[in-house]
């Protein structure tokens, strides 16, 4: 074994199929297995790998998954790598007509509605539309409280208010209450979830343009990790995946170039390929940044 006391024993509750490892992870031997924010696919292969013996970076005070390491990491599995802090309102980058989620805190409901925010006046209150289901507006009284979810950037935010005012004149608004902090929940770039998602891929072959299908096995904002029954090519080589994901019951399709960084098979014998996107677009970005968070959000309840 080349590593030296710098170098620990991992043990098996350690890390978990399907989720980012928050450290570099090593083989008996000293070769790097699984990078910082990698995954390892499957209970089979992480038996298989512990078969081996993995060790990690020796550091004091190294947090576990899952743990606190600045005092505002989530706590939970669901939200490794996912950070969470408190912010004003007039600190986020808000635009007028930004859509907003709301949801009366009401038990027994899980009724969403969308709205747009119309302006606000720090300490004072936030105007946003009145939320409307086939074209009808919604009954909103006065004093009524909500929970209220918006994306800005790549960030994920989340705020409690009560209705100060429902009004009609000039047109459908609501006056909610301007709230004293915002939490924010910061999704790291490789901030991975486990997904099933079929996907249509495009690929290289000598001067050919050849199709193929596979299956997305997990997903962030920056990569994912397709399976597939046939090798898409090699490290290095450039691949276009096109899938479709719905947030909230809005369906986005994406269409994106990547690089294939690894590939590995399974206990199955299916190909394994670990990808890293390329210019990425905003709206897309954010979209991928939402359906994320969404999936952190439905792994945790």
């Amino acid at each position: 074994m080349t590593s030296d006391a710098s170098q620990v024993p991992l043990h098996r509750n350690e890390i978990k199929p399907g989720r980012p490892v928050p450290w570099n992870v090593y083989d008996a031997h000293g070769n790097l297995v699984v990078k910082r924010g990698g995954v390892i696919d499957g209970e089979a292969q992480l038996d298989a790998l512990f078969g081996k013996g993995l060790f990690r970076p020796h550091t004091s005070g190294a947090a576990s998954p899952g743990s606190r390491r600045d005092g505002r990491e989530i706590d939970g599995g669901a939200h490794e790598g996912a950070v969470e802090r408190t912010v004003t309102l007039d600190a986020i980058k808000l635009s007028i007509g930004d859509p907003f989620q709301i949801q009366a805190q009401i038990d027994g409901t899980d009724n969403r509605y969308y709205v747009r925010l119309i302006g606000y006046l720090k300490g004072r209150s936030v105007l946003v539309t009145v939320p409307e289901v086939d074209g009808r507006l919604c009954f909103v009284r006065e004093g009524q409280a909500f929970v209220v979810r918006f994306f800005a950037g790549k960030n994920a935010y989340a705020f409690t208010a009560n209705v100060l005012r429902s009004s009609n004149v000039p047109f459908p608004h609501i006056h909610l209450s301007y709230p004293a902090q915002v939490r924010g929940l910061m999704i790291r770039t490789g901030e991975r979830v486990p997904v099933q998602i079929i996907c249509a891929i495009a690929l290289q072959q000598d001067s050919r343009t050849v199709s193929a299908a596979g299956l997305l096995t997990n997903l962030s904002v920056g990569g994912a990790m397709i399976s597939s029954k046939t090798r898409l090519g090699e490290k290095g080589e450039l691949l276009s995946i096109k899938f479709r994901i719905e947030i909230r019951e809005v369906e986005v399709l994406a269409a994106i170039d990547a690089t294939i960084r690894y590939v590995s098979r399974d206990e199955s014998g299916d190909f394994l390929h670990g990808v890293q996107f390329a210019g990425l677009p905003n709206e897309l970005a954010i979209a991928l940044t939402a359906f994320v968070y969404q999936k952190l959000a439905e792994a945790a309840h």
